[in-house]
Parts: C-alpha cells; structure tokens; sequence
C-alpha cells in the first residue's frame, strides 16, 4: 500500500526527443488535428517511462482522475528534453463507492539547457484494498 511516505518520492531523469510519428499517432488516437510541428497539449501525459521507485502505475481498478498541464512554450516535433516524474501528494477519501486513495503525481520537463518546459500534474484514483474487495495502490 502506498502512503504519505512515498511524498516526493521521484523517478530517474528520462532524457526524450519528440518524433514526428509518434505525435501523429497520438494525434489520432485522440482525434486531433495535427499540423505536423506543433505537439497537442496532452501528449505529455503520454511520458511514463520514469518509474518512481515502489510505486506501480497499472493496478485494477485504477482510474485517472485529473490533468493539470502548464507550458513556458509550446513543444514541437524534434524537440529533445529531460523530464522526472514525482510523487507530490497521498491521500485518502471516502466516497459511496468506499474508501478511494488520491496519488497526484507531477512530471516537469526542460529543454536541455535546463530551461523548465512544462509541468503537470496527475491525480491517480484507486480503490482502498480491503474495501468492498477492491485492489490498492
């Protein structure tokens, strides 16, 4: 079960270039017009390749339950960045469903002078082990 001690908790730095086919497929998937330069504004949810460690994503009953993204700049196609995923919050609430735990994550990108890109913010739902039979965290 993750806790308050898993609170800042961050993945390894992820060194990632923007590809012209990737996005495209992105693009599609969601229904977006895509330009060929410009990246849509949430595909970064898509940069999950940096684990935090004791923390696994993809468990049953898991919902995504928020997305919260700022830019310094827009991203485009053949840009090159870092970005590191962390832990920002745990906590508990209990809804007509049971008890649900709340894990809002924060993944920061920047270009690779160093320069901040974007930030956003996840908040990951799930069901409270041992609660209507439910998995946790």
């Amino acid at each position: 079960m993750i806790g308050k001690e898993f609170i800042g908790r961050e993945s390894e730095s992820v060194v990632f270039k923007i590809r012209l086919e990737e996005v495209r497929r992105f693009a599609e998937a969601v229904g977006i017009l895509f330009d060929g330069d410009a990246v849509p504004v949430t595909y970064v949810g898509t940069l999950l390749q940096g684990n935090i460690p004791g923390f696994e994503l993809t468990k049953p009953g898991m919902i995504h339950g928020e997305q919260k993204i700022s830019y310094q700049r827009p991203l485009l196609v053949g840009d090159s960045l870092t970005y590191k995923r962390a832990i920002k919050d745990v906590y508990e609430r209990t809804s007509k469903l049971g008890k649900m735990l709340f894990v809002v994550i924060e993944t920061t990108g920047y270009d690779m002078a160093g320069e901040l890109l974007f930030s956003s913010s996840s908040t990951i739902i799930s069901p409270v082990k041992g609660d209507a039979n439910e998995e946790s965290v």
